[in-house]
């Protein structure tokens, strides 16, 4: 039941802001539209709801925490390891449920057969991203890890490299190496990320 609080919790106290909900609705929406006319389009509909989903999953915790909004949860008797794992659920899921919507219009209008809203590239994308996102944010704040990700998208060099746009819609023959190291990446932050909250301390800041 503790960890059931903590979701709870995070539902009265938003993580996401309705605003990036509004967004994903829309973003959904014409990407349906896009797939009826074209039902081969699944990758380039998928793009905007995947760099969407790196600005709603990193929702920050740290700055939160300091602040006081989780000060009843975190002198609760919820473990912070449930408290981390259901902060991270509660930010990911917007972007991991629009992509299921997309994936299910285009496995609707699809007719040769072809799902590249789960093609082993996608699930890679959009599972890695989304825990890498939140974990890099935990230790710093939305706006700052906002501006992070704009610079990596927007700088050619290095959105070449690492943009994980380009892994939609990929098979694991022809990407397998990117895939290994968003998984590996994931996989550490994600661990730093949960040993930050449960070890760490959360000072209040002082009031402005």
């Amino acid at each position: 039941m503790t960890f059931l609080y903590a979701l709870r919790y995070f539902q009265i106290v938003p993580v996401v802001p309705p605003l990036f909900n509004v967004a994903f609705s829309v973003v959904v929406a014409v990407a349906a539209l896009r797939l009826m006319h074209d039902a081969s389009a699944a990758v380039e509909v998928l793009t905007p709801v995947l760099l969407l989903q790196l600005f709603v999953a990193s929702s920050g915790f740290t700055f939160a925490a300091r602040r006081g909004y989780y000060d009843l949860l975190l002198t609760s008797r919820t473990p912070r390891w449930q408290i981390a794992i259901a902060h991270c659920l509660v930010s990911i899921l917007p972007g991991i449920v629009s992509w299921m919507c997309v994936g299910a219009v285009e496995l609707a209008v699809s007719r040769d057969g072809r799902w590249l809203s789960i093609a082993p590239g996608t699930c890679a994308a959009f599972m890695g991203t989304s825990v890498i996102a939140w974990s890099i944010a935990v230790f710093s704040s939305r706006i700052a890890t906002a501006v992070v990700w704009l610079l990596v998208l927007t700088i050619p060099a290095i959105a070449h490299l690492v943009s994980p746009a380009q892994l939609l819609g990929t098979t694991w023959s022809t990407t397998h190496r990117l895939m290994l190291a968003t998984g590996c990446a994931a996989v550490a932050a994600f661990t730093a990320a949960i040993a930050s909250i449960v070890r760490g301390s959360t000072p209040l800041e002082a009031a402005q």
